[in-house]
């Protein structure tokens, strides 16, 4: 069922390509083989399953490498940063070690992570029946977003594991940070577009307005969610806002205040910083923040994502009136009214109302839990966890064949929580962003196609400056957004019997982009580069069994990467999407 680490193991001199996942070791801790034990006794009868560990952040955030887990001095927020060195460097791959600061994936205050322990790499079983054994009952073959093991066509004695994006016949477009599909030459691109649990799965958090930073309390120029119009809404408590029945909409907004590392340093030291401004939400990642010097953070990705999903907790206090919920893309605001008398939902798109009025649970007074998302053309709202079920999957408003929307000074507030004739309080709220897809891993997609350099230089609209302390400005400034519809776009046809593989960790994932001929030396069949032959599949990742120990009081460091006690981490073990 596993094998040891020693088995994959090369001399230090002769490092070997980076491994995306190995069989998990057999020298666990006593506790960490009795939980594998049991799950493997109890595995519902006829599933065939191996344990594999992960050892590289490929699949952040939905599966973990090697990492370092905190909770955020400044917003309580809890992170992940990797930790790198453990894999040999390749191409462009110059980051430091070890590293002493990581970036909050809320706040973005720089943390110190060096004196820190080191967790591995999430602990995963692999269903292998599906595609080893097709023919049993309740197998299946592979499906597009599956999260699969398969060998490593460079070199098949490696056991890899990526997200499953392209499928036999296929012809894949990456562009502005989404998945295309076609499947003849004479048809349009069209949206990939992932089921809702999967979606649901991969979503990536920009702000969670329950988690604050400390160090910005009472300072309201920092405050993210602010009403439109002084006075319409208040703000009886930190987090929680109420408005009262008014016939006009009233209109809470979002606006991207992320501080930088230097107004960071001023604000923690009490020095005067200047007014903030927001904006545009980027491909952000923590746990690629990893970085030395505190001016210069390396987590500088610089593309708009405009895929959003707002969450909130409504609670009503009317019988009757409207809410609202918005999402701002390109310029476009596409919004969901429901009426609270009736619990209908109408839909628009720039004011035009998209297909016919949906009922919903969100009816009357009460407390509901509603999220609103804009993801791949595609607008879902969920009440209390559930879509309404004339909705299926959502609504679908672009199916992706027109060029990408650039941003407008409107992205600079995408999200709005608005009511009219109703009485409400909005607690809870926060924003996620859908993954963005680059066309290359470690490269921005608005460079030239021919510009391999970072060297800070900004020759005007069509590139943007790749210093991150002068691109945080152009994310400000409306005059400088032609920049970020720019993308060329990149395309893969995919042979019948092979599939694509890329990595949820898009910026970083070393996948199905960055393979070239010397990794298929030992293929004279013809395959591209970037594609999986089926007979390479292992099979699919299902439940994430082991994320590691969770320290818990009184927290004794027995050496600097082991500290007990510790505790099962029950809230990360999950069912794979």
């Amino acid at each position: 069922m596993t094998r040891t680490m020693a088995e994959t193991k090369k001399s230090k001199a002769a490092p070997e390509p980076a491994k995306e996942v190995r069989p998990a070791e057999r020298n666990r801790e006593t506790v960490e083989s009795f939980v594998v034990a049991i799950i493997l006794a109890v595995l519902i009868r006829g599933f065939i399953a191996e344990a594999f560990v992960i050892p590289t952040g490929s699949m952040a955030p939905t599966l973990m490498g090697k990492h370092k887990e905190l909770s955020c001095p400044e917003c309580g927020e809890t992170f992940t940063v990797n930790v790198h060195g453990d894999d040999p460097p390749r191409r462009f791959d110059a980051r430091p070690e070890p590293q002493e600061f990581g970036l909050c994936s809320n706040c973005r205050v720089p943390v110190r992570v060096d004196n820190l322990p080191s967790f591995k790499g999430d602990r995963i079983l692999v269903s292998k029946f599906p595609y080893d054994l097709p023919f049993l009952p309740g197998a299946s073959g592979p499906n597009r977003w599956d999260v699969v093991v398969f060998r490593f066509p460079g070199n098949p004695d490696q056991s890899y594991i990526k997200r499953l994006v392209g499928l036999p016949g296929d012809e894949l477009l990456i562009r502005g940070g989404d998945v295309f599909v076609r499947r003849s030459a004479d048809s349009s691109f069209i949206y990939a577009r992932k089921p809702l649990e999967h979606q649901k799965a991969m979503q990536m958090l920009v702000y969670n307005d329950e988690h604050r930073p400390k160090a910005l309390e009472g300072k309201r120029e920092w405050q993210r969610w602010t009403a439109t119009r002084e006075g319409d809404w208040t703000e009886p408590r930190p987090g929680l806002f109420e408005t009262t029945e008014s016939t006009d909409w009233v209109e809470l907004g979002y606006q991207h205040l992320v501080p930088t590392p230097t107004q960071w340093d001023d604000l923690l030291h009490g020095r005067p910083v200047v007014t903030p401004k927001p904006i545009l939400i980027t491909d952000n990642y923590s746990y690629n923040s990893s970085f030395t010097n505190p001016d210069y953070p390396w987590d500088d990705k610089p593309h708009w994502v405009g895929d959003l999903t707002l969450s909130c907790r409504l609670d009503v206090q009317s019988s009757q009136g409207t809410v609202a919920l918005e999402l701002v893309r390109g310029g476009v605001p596409f919004r969901c009214e429901v009426d609270l008398a009736t619990g209908q939902a109408v839909f628009s798109k720039y004011g035009a109302m998209l297909g016919d009025p949906v009922a919903t649970r969100l009816r009357g007074a009460g407390s509901f839990d509603v999220s609103f998302a804009n993801v791949d053309g595609r607008l879902t709202l969920w009440v209390d966890g559930r879509t309404p079920t004339s909705m299926g999957e959502g609504l679908t408003h672009d199916e992706g064949d027109e060029p990408r929307p650039v941003p407008t000074e409107a992205d600079l507030r995408p999200a709005r929580i608005a009511a009219r004739g109703a009485k409400v309080q909005v607690s809870r709220l926060q924003i996620q962003r859908d993954i963005y897809y680059t066309e290359r891993p470690k490269r921005a997609d608005y460079l030239r196609a021919d510009s391999l350099s970072y060297d800070g230089a900004y020759s005007g609209q069509d590139e943007l400056p790749n210093d991150p302390r002068i691109l945080q400005e152009s994310l400000g400034d409306p005059t400088k957004f032609a920049a970020f519809g720019t993308s060329h776009g990149r395309r893969f046809a995919i042979a019948p019997d092979k599939y694509m593989m890329m990595g949820d960790n898009s910026p970083e994932s070393y996948d199905g982009r960055e393979w070239n001929d010397a990794d298929r030396d030992w293929d004279t069949t013809g395959r591209q580069p970037w594609e999986v032959p089926q007979s390479l599949l292992i099979g699919r990742a299902f439940f994430v069994y082991w994320p590691h120990g969770k320290p818990f009081w009184p927290d004794i460091a027995i050496n600097k990467d082991f500290h007990v006690p510790f505790r099962p981490y029950v809230e990360r073990m999950k069912w794979i999407r």
